[in-house]
Formats: C-alpha cells, sequence, structure tokens
C-alpha cells in the first residue's frame, strides 16, 4: 500500500535552505530531493536525448526505492502529423533502449500528447503503446477534448489502454483555474496548463494524477479531499498511485503534496506515510 509523490522538478530557487541546504551543489540537488520524495517528473527528455552518462548519474544518486518519469521525447508525441510514421517508431524505441538499463528505478514513463493530437491519431497512440518493450508502467495523457466525451473517443481510449495495460494520466487543473489571474504566476499557468475535464478513470495498475494547485493554499482543500477519497480507493484495490503535485509557480507544491498525503492518513488507517516535509527552514539549514 504506496502512493508515490512528487514534483515536475527536483530543484526550485524557493526550495533552497527547506528541501536542501544552499551550500548543497546543484548537481547533488536530486539526492536530497529523494529522501523527501519517491518520484519525480523528467522533462528534459521531451526535448532533448539526455546522454547516458547523464542517465546513469540520476539514477544512481537515488535510492532503490526511487522511481524516475521520463517524457517521451517530443518527436515522438507532438509531430504525429508531420513526420514518416517510420522514423518515429525509431525515435520512441531508441528512447526505450536508452531506459532499458534504468528499469529497476523507473515510474510509469509519459507519452504526452498536445492538444492537436485529436481522435484521428488514436491508432497511432495505441500503436506506441503495442511496441512497448520495457517491463515498467507506460502511461498516457491526452488534451485534445475529444478524448474526454465521456463517450465515442473517450471510451475508445479507455479501452484501448485498459486493453493493453497502459495508464491513463489524470490531469487535474481545476484548481489554477478556479480564480481569475490575478497574479503572475497564474497568468502564465492558465496559458500553459490544459484546461481540460477531470476524469479519474483507472485503465491499468498505476494510476497517475497530476494536480496543478491554486497558490492561494486553502482554495485547494476541496480537490484535495475529493483527491484523498480517490486516493484511498485505489490503495483498497491495490493499486499503486503516482502523484505529481504542481502549483502555478510550484513554490507550494511540496506544501500541498504534504497537505493531501496528509488526508489520505486520515482516511487509511493502514497507510504508511512515507513522505515527511522538513518542518521548518532553520531546520532544514541545519542537514
Amino acid at each position: 500500500m504506496r502512493i508515490y509523490y512528487g514534483m515536475a522538478q527536483w530543484q526550485h530557487p524557493a526550495w533552497v535552505n527547506w528541501l536542501y541546504p544552499s551550500s548543497l551543489p546543484s548537481a547533488e540537488r536530486i539526492a536530497r530531493y529523494s529522501q523527501v520524495f519517491s518520484t519525480v517528473e523528467v522533462g528534459s527528455t521531451f526535448y532533448t536525448q539526455v546522454e547516458a552518462q547523464q542517465l546513469q548519474r540520476w539514477y544512481d544518486a537515488v535510492a532503490e526505492s526511487f522511481r524516475f518519469a521520463f517524457k517521451a521525447p517530443q518527436t515522438v508525441t507532438h509531430r504525429l502529423l508531420e513526420r514518416p510514421w517510420d522514423d518515429i517508431v525509431t525515435d520512441w524505441r531508441v528512447f526505450m533502449a536508452a531506459l532499458e538499463p534504468l528499469q529497476a528505478k523507473l515510474g510509469p514513463t509519459m507519452l504526452q500528447f498536445p492538444a492537436s493530437c485529436d481522435e484521428r491519431l488514436l491508432e497511432h497512440i495505441m500503436a506506441l503503446c503495442e511496441l512497448w518493450t520495457l517491463t515498467t508502467p507506460l502511461s498516457v495523457e491526452t488534451r485534445h477534448l475529444a478524448y474526454f466525451d465521456r463517450t465515442c473517443h473517450e471510451s475508445t481510449l479507455l479501452k484501448g489502454l485498459a486493453a493493453r495495460g497502459v495508464n491513463r494520466v489524470v490531469m487535474d487543473s481545476r484548481p489554477v483555474f478556479s480564480t481569475q489571474a490575478y497574479c503572475d504566476s497564474l497568468v502564465d499557468a492558465q496559458k500553459k496548463k490544459p484546461r481540460v475535464p477531470c476524469h479519474p478513470v483507472v485503465t491499468g495498475s498505476h494510476p497517475v494524477v497530476r494536480y496543478i494547485g491554486h497558490p492561494d493554499l486553502p482554495l485547494n482543500d476541496k480537490w484535495l479531499d475529493q483527491w484523498a477519497a480517490k486516493l484511498a480507493q485505489w490503495l483498497a484495490q491495490e493499486l499503486t498511485p503516482t502523484v505529481f503535485v504542481h502549483s502555478s509557480d510550484n513554490i507550494a507544491a511540496p506544501t500541498l503534496a504534504a497537505a493531501l498525503d496528509q488526508r489520505v492518513q486520515d482516511l487509511c488507517s493502514e497507510y504508511q506515510p512515507l513522505l515527511q516535509l522538513p518542518q521548518s527552514q532553520q531546520q532544514a539549514s541545519l542537514w
């Protein structure tokens, strides 16, 4: 009975002297981060081909229980209409080969498709899932509204993912769109984050949640309560959820993750929490 909690990054200027001391070199922060959180989204693989030596350094820096969630290259997910299919398949296989030595510490790898990826490309999505060769979980995030219609296209997507044991990424951006954008971080988040319905449907044994929190922390309470109930339900079903917590500027993301985990503890007497934040900046600076 375990929940993997993580952020969209393992270092942030606002986390200095909290999650890690200012004296800690940047290259060593992933190790300190992994002492608090059990997973992380790695977006760098979306933008570029990360060298094998760098992947190995990250792998070696974290504990055996830690899980990386690498994003598939954009050449695989974001140019399905532009590139020859054989080239896309080649890039997908090269990416899988790069991850193969890291399997002992892999969480759900992410195929994240853009809003331009509509129902016409569903067969391509399923084909990429079919090509997955690693023994670790795979997840799919879609952003086109056709995949949230609750009937035809969404039903086909969910059935296809479930048949292949692939997890649907559940995006919850409700909090960040719940108010007017009254600060720069909200303006930026509302421009960049997808505004899609939140449909927490399970299609595999490792459901993935991406929660985009509001910077006014109390405004998150009702959604955190909902997610705690859903996570408790998934744990009772012997599923292993992964939860990536964001906020509009990511400063408060660790605090939101801890608040969510506390709610799960309150609901599940058998659940043993693993997420413990430093209680204060003063305490963190003494590490």
